[in-house]
């Protein structure tokens, strides 16, 4: 067993080794650079701690023991004078946790002015342009391994033309493939953003949309999901597809409007934002009451020695557009499709069956009547079977009844890490009885972030997280039959469990050896979900 992974470290170092060595034949517009990389986590608890292993495009096996890995990456470029640039890029990685070693990214990019084209393995994370503090981009981001894709971005924000430099913008666009048997099959990813920024003096408002969305692949039963691709692209319906999907968006779906502003002062860069994320149609209209955000404040200062950046944030994802049943339908009768019922279509029988059944919630005029229109019907489904709540909630952020796994990836979120999976809670208690395929359990939460970064004189860099959240679970888990009010028996998040996650690490680069970096981090995450003290300790050295 030593042999074989002695092997699989040489095999990396060979290619790495192989692929930096054309520094040394540099010349013309040819670079090259590269790094090896050496970290380990040692913890006592159910869990790693959060901080120690989120963020890092999913190197770290989220829970799993006590672990190791070891990565080794190449870049070669070439730029010419006309603001062309060609890179390729590649890391390979061993990682104990995993029992695994893997090609973790190789990338091919060409660069023209703004505009990127990528193919390869890469990760996509264009949210934040300004890099923080803050506990990751809620959708998106690089908290998961990267998968196959191609992109095309206007990475920065470009001068709108005809605009007098008033108006800038930046967007992108990215085709991902989920390889992977949790999906049951072959899963299309599809991502796109778009930015409009305004140029006013020291401040420059902006305003987003991101949108991720998954088609094809196999459902439960084995038989394949059709690709609607522009069906899906817009977000409309599909009788391609069938069922459900033919009234509702093809596909599954996740977006996040960022609205925000940077604002540039003798103190520093400052840059607020407030982001809103939906799963659907209903929470798309946030300004109906879609209570979901992400708050947050950055600060890089200007003439403060020890303190470079500061990033406070405070999440919720409670909401979800309500706990109302996510469709009008009738409970309990169903389509051959297999779906719920719509109101639309249920007979004058089953509309005085309901009348009957519910006459003390009715008015006089209510009962009176003979006729009902398509929006009656809706309403009076509201208040005998929905408890007066709007229809379409209980969303489920990152999770997707039609694609189990939702927005995760080899165990990890797909977008923020305070999002917990199957799998982490069941390691934490591992006899607890969860009734709902989806694999992500906790969803809805509330949370408050402090992230800080700075430098102890010219050789130590500092950095800390520390995160509180109260986590209460998801609908699909609160209501297992999605269409009822009948709550799961003994709810374990009912309540909400609290949860902290704490984060000290220090940075070391030896004067006489610049290009080596020599780390050292203690966490502690404590709570009602579970309990972990760790230690990360790293080695890093550029080539």
């Amino acid at each position: 067993m030593l042999i074989n992974h002695l092997y699989r470290f040489l095999s990396v170092f060979y290619l790495i080794f192989f692929l930096s060595g054309i520094k040394a034949i540099s010349q013309n517009n040819f670079s090259a650079s590269g790094n090896i990389s050496a970290e380990t986590i040692i913890y006592d608890g159910e869990l790693p701690p959060l901080w120690a292993v989120a963020l890092n495009e999913g190197r770290w096996h989220n829970y799993s023991g006590s672990q190791s890995i070891l990565y080794a990456g190449a870049i070669l470029q070439w730029n010419n004078s006309r603001n062309l640039l060609i890179e390729a890029g590649i890391e390979g990685d061993h990682s104990s946790g995993y029992n695994e070693t893997y090609l973790h990214t190789g990338t091919i990019k060409a660069a023209w002015k703004n505009w990127k084209l990528s193919a390869g393995k890469h990760t996509f994370d264009p949210i934040f342009i300004d890099k923080n503090q803050g506990s990751g981009s809620y959708l998106y981001g690089n908290n998961y391994r990267p998968i196959p894709r191609i992109t095309l971005e206007l990475t920065n924000f470009s001068p709108v033309p005809f605009t007098n430099g008033l108006l800038e913008t930046r967007g992108g666009i990215s085709q991902g493939w989920l390889k992977n048997q949790q999906y049951g099959g072959d899963v299309l990813l599809h991502e796109k953003y778009a930015y409009l920024r305004f140029n006013i003096k020291k401040w420059k408002p902006y305003i987003g949309l991101n949108h991720s969305a998954m088609m094809g692949g196999n459902r439960s039963d084995g038989s394949s999901i059709p690709v609607d691709f522009w069906a899906t692209f817009f977000g409309e319906g599909s009788d391609k597809i069938g069922g459900g999907e033919a009234t509702n968006a093809a596909g599954a779906h996740m977006g996040l409007y960022d609205f925000g502003t940077y604002l540039q002062t003798s103190k520093g860069q400052f840059h607020f934002y407030y982001q809103i994320p939906f799963g659907d149609g209903s929470g798309s209209l946030f300004w109906h009451g879609n209570t979901d955000h992400v708050l947050g404040i950055d600060w890089k200062p200007l003439n403060i020695s020890w303190l470079k950046n500061l990033t406070f944030e405070w999440i919720q994802t409670t909401y979800q557009s309500g706990n109302g049943m996510p469709d009008p339908g009738l409970p309990g009768e169903m389509t051959e499709s297999g779906y719920y019922l719509h109101y639309s279509k249920l007979s004058q029988q089953q509309i005085d069956q309901l009348i009957e059944e519910n006459k003390e919630l009715l008015t006089q005029d209510e009962l009176n009547k003979t006729t009902w229109t398509s929006e009656e019907i809706k309403n009076l489904l509201k208040k005998v079977i929905n408890h007066g709540n709007d229809f379409g909630g209980r969303d489920g952020y990152m999770n997707n009844g039609m694609y189990p796994s939702g927005w995760s990836y080899n165990g990890h979120i797909m977008g923020s890490p305070f999002n917990l999976t199957e799998q982490q809670i069941e390691t934490a208690y591992p006899n607890i009885n969860f009734q709902h395929p989806v694999k992500i359990k906790n969803d809805r939460f509330k949370a408050l972030h402090l992230g800080a970064a700075g430098n102890i004189g010219t050789q130590i860099k500092w950095q800390t997280k520390i995160s509180w959240t109260r986590n209460f679970g998801t609908y699909f888990e609160q209501y297992p039959g999605r269409y009822t009010w009948v709550e799961a028996e003994n709810y374990w998040f009912k309540g909400g469990r609290d949860q902290w996650y704490t984060f000290l690490q220090w940075n070391w680069c030896p004067k006489k050896w610049k290009q080596a970096n020599i780390h050292i981090a203690f966490a502690y995450d404590g709570g009602d979900i579970y309990q972990s003290t760790g230690l990360k300790a790293g080695f890093n050295f550029n080539f």
